[in-house]
C-alpha cells in the first residue's frame, strides 16, 4: 500500500467517525495548547517585571540596601539619610543615593481627606526613577536642606482632595501639619504591587520630623556600570558595619537577584503545570490508542477482505499508524493554533 493510499484510507475513517474523533483530538489539542499557554506566561512575567524595574530605574547597576539582616527585616531599622549621605560621600563609583522613608499619613483640604502613604525622599527622585511630575515642580535640593514644608501630590490623591482644580500653591495638612502642595506627579498605575498614583511625597527631612523617625525603609544606590555593582557593595558593607560598630543589620537585593528569584519561581509553577499539561497529552495519547483499538475491532472484517486480496502485515500496520500520526498531527496543529491564538 502506498503512502497515498494509506493516507487517503486514513482521513476517510477519521472523516466517517467526526463526533468520536473530534473527542480524541480535544485532549492533545488542550495539552499542545497548555504548554505553549505555560510557556507565553512565564516569559511575560518575566519580562513585565525586568521592564517594570527598569521604568522604576532598577537597572543592572542598581543596589537596593533595606534595614534588617533577614527578608523581611527583623527589628527596627538602623539605616538613616546620614548613613545616605556618607555612601554617596565616601563610596567610589557610586554616581547617587535616593534615601527613602515611608509611612502612613491623612491629608485634609477643607471638608475633604484621604489616607495615603507619604514618602519623604530627596530631590534627585524623578531623575533617578523616571517618575514625573505632570503639574507644578518637584521639590529641589533647597527645599530638602532648608527643611521647607512642601509636597507633591500623587495623582489619585490630587483628584480625590481637588477633584480637577489645579492643587499647585494650595495648603494642605498632612497628619495636623500645613504643607504647601508644589504640584502632582504623572500617572503612574500600579507596579509591583504599589499604587505609585496614592502616595504624597515630601522632603525627607521635613518628612521625618512629620513621621518622627529618621529610620530609612530603604536606599536606592547607582553604581557607575553594572561592574561596579560588586566593588560598590562591598565597600557599602565595611562602611555601614563601620558606622553600626560592627553590625551587620542590613541586606541587598540586586536586579539580577531580584530576576532569579522571579525565575525560580515562574520555573516552579511552569514545572507543576507543564506536569498537568503532560497528564493531559498522556490522556490524549491514550484516547488514540483506543480509538485505534476500537477501530480495528469495527474493521476486522475490512482488514479480513484486505488480506484475502494479498495486503501485507505491515500494509495494514501502515494503514492505522497513519491514521493515528494523522490524528496527533491534526491535534498537534489545532493545538498550536489555539495555543498561539490565545497568547496574541
Amino acid at each position: 500500500m502506498s503512502f497515498e493510499d494509506a493516507f487517503r484510507s486514513a482521513f476517510d475513517a477519521i472523516a466517517s467517525n467526526r463526533v468520536r474523533s473530534t473527542l480524541t483530538l480535544l485532549g492533545v489539542v488542550i495539552g499542545v495548547s497548555v504548554v505553549i499557554l505555560l510557556v507565553s506566561m512565564g516569559q511575560s512575567a518575566q519580562a513585565y517585571v525586568n521592564n517594570m524595574m527598569t521604568s522604576l530605574g532598577l537597572g543592572p547597576s542598581v543596589l537596593v540596601i533595606h534595614p534588617g539582616k533577614n527578608d523581611p527585616p527583623i527589628g527596627a531599622s538602623r539605616l538613616t539619610y546620614d548613613d545616605a549621605l556618607e555612601i554617596k560621600r565616601r563610596v567610589p563609583g557610586v554616581v547617587d543615593v535616593l534615601p527613602v522613608i515611608v509611612g502612613s499619613v491623612t491629608v485634609k483640604v477643607h471638608n475633604r481627606s484621604t489616607d495615603t502613604t507619604l514618602w519623604g525622599v530627596t530631590a534627585n527622585y524623578t531623575r533617578l526613577v523616571g517618575y514625573q511630575v505632570a503639574l507644578g515642580r518637584f521639590f529641589d535640593d533647597v527645599d530638602v536642606h532648608r527643611r521647607r514644608r512642601v509636597c507633591v501630590l500623587g495623582d489619585k490623591v490630587s483628584r480625590r482632595l481637588f477633584g480637577g482644580v489645579s492643587p499647585v500653591g494650595e495648603t494642605v495638612r498632612i497628619s495636623g501639619s500645613k504643607y504647601e502642595c508644589l504640584g502632582v506627579m504623572e500617572h503612574k498605575g500600579a507596579t509591583l504591587g504599589f499604587d505609585l498614583d496614592d502616595l504624597i511625597f515630601a522632603p525627607i527631612s521635613t518628612g521625618s520630623d512629620l513621621l518622627q523617625t529618621d529610620r530609612l525603609l530603604e536606599m536606592i544606590v547607582w553604581a557607575r556600570n553594572p561592574e561596579m555593582v560588586d566593588p560598590v557593595r562591598s565597600a557599602i558593607t565595611s562602611l555601614l558595619e563601620s558606622r553600626h560598630k560592627r553590625s551587620s543589620d542590613f541586606h541587598f537585593h540586586t536586579q539580577s537577584e531580584l530576576m532569579s528569584t522571579m525565575s525560580r519561581i515562574s520555573d516552579a509553577l511552569t514545572t507543576f503545570v507543564a506536569a498537568i499539561a503532560a497528564i493531559s497529552l498522556i490522556v490524549g495519547s491514550i484516547g488514540i490508542m483506543n480509538i485505534m483499538l476500537v477501530s480495528v475491532t469495527e474493521r476486522t472484517r475490512e482488514i479480513g477482505i484486505r488480506k484475502a486480496i494479498g495486503a501485507r502485515r505491515r500494509d495494514i500496520f501502515a494503514q492505522f499508524l497513519t491514521e493515528a500520526l494523522l490524528l496527533s498531527l491534526l491535534g498537534g496543529v489545532l493545538g498550536i493554533a489555539t495555543g498561539t491564538g490565545l497568547t496574541v
